[in-house]
């Protein structure tokens, strides 16, 4: 009797001491540490004139090449802009057959925008102390409503391939004269742009996406977002 009971006794300390080490075998394996890493994206762009040749002199109506692009070269997808900054001047000038129109405000460098690209009306500005004006335009690919996403390493049409300039008549003090075309562009994020949330709902894509709208956030940003191209042009007035 004394052996069975302490056959038994052993038996509960042998199957207490699997239950105690189970017990501690389960909160050690229980015992992990997650961590989250994230890489904060990068907004970069390059404005390339790949066929850009400047002009020595220029004469009344000559056209030369002139294409400015824009290359995302940063880590995400991008919204980008140009704009164009020309030089105006009360002039008068000849028509094809060579008569002449009456003294006004000209550009004095004229282009075709291209498919793709939405010219901002309603942002144009003409300052009449540098005697420029200033068109901006909008990457808005095959609507002009919307914003088109520029894709990392992808570049956007050209804005233009060539420029024209007037087709002055001599003898109006712009003879030997030195011009600017001015080309800034500017880039931001596509995603989260103003989307007025107060709760979290996992969704990027549900931002402001029409070219006014972007424009408005994007001029009270850093201006690092912007780079740019100042061309001095020599002129040279003959008939």
């Amino acid at each position: 009797m004394k052996k069975k009971s302490l056959a038994l006794l052993m038996a509960v300390v042998m199957l207490f001491g699997v239950t105690v080490g189970g017990t501690i075998a389960w909160l050690i394996a229980e015992s992990e540490e997650v961590t989250n890493t994230f890489t904060v994206g990068k907004i970069s762009i390059d404005l390339q004139e790949p066929e850009w040749v400047p002009p020595t002199e220029i004469v009344p109506q000559q056209e030369f090449k002139k294409d400015p692009q824009i290359k995302n070269d940063g880590l995400n997808d991008a919204f980008v802009f140009l704009k164009v900054t020309v030089p105006y001047d009360n002039v008068v000038t000849a028509n094809e057959d060579g008569s002449k129109n009456d003294a006004k405000d000209t550009e004095l460098f004229t282009y075709d925008v291209k498919e793709g690209w939405t010219e901002l009306v309603s942002k144009q500005v003409k300052d009449s102390n540098a005697k420029t004006i200033t068109h901006l335009y909008a990457y808005t690919g095959g609507q002009p409503s919307t914003m088109e996403s520029l894709a990392v390493n992808a570049s956007t049409p050209k804005l233009f391939d060539y420029v024209r300039f007037a087709n002055i008549v001599e003898d109006q003090q712009i003879e030997a004269a030195t011009l600017n075309i001015v080309v800034d562009a500017f880039a931001i994020q596509t995603t989260n742009l103003n989307d007025g949330k107060t709760t979290f709902d996992g969704d990027n894509s549900d931002g402001t996406v029409t070219p006014m709208e972007v424009w408005s956030i994007l001029e009270k940003q850093s201006p690092s977002l912007e780079v740019s191209a100042n061309e001095e042009i020599h002129t040279d007035i003959k008939k």
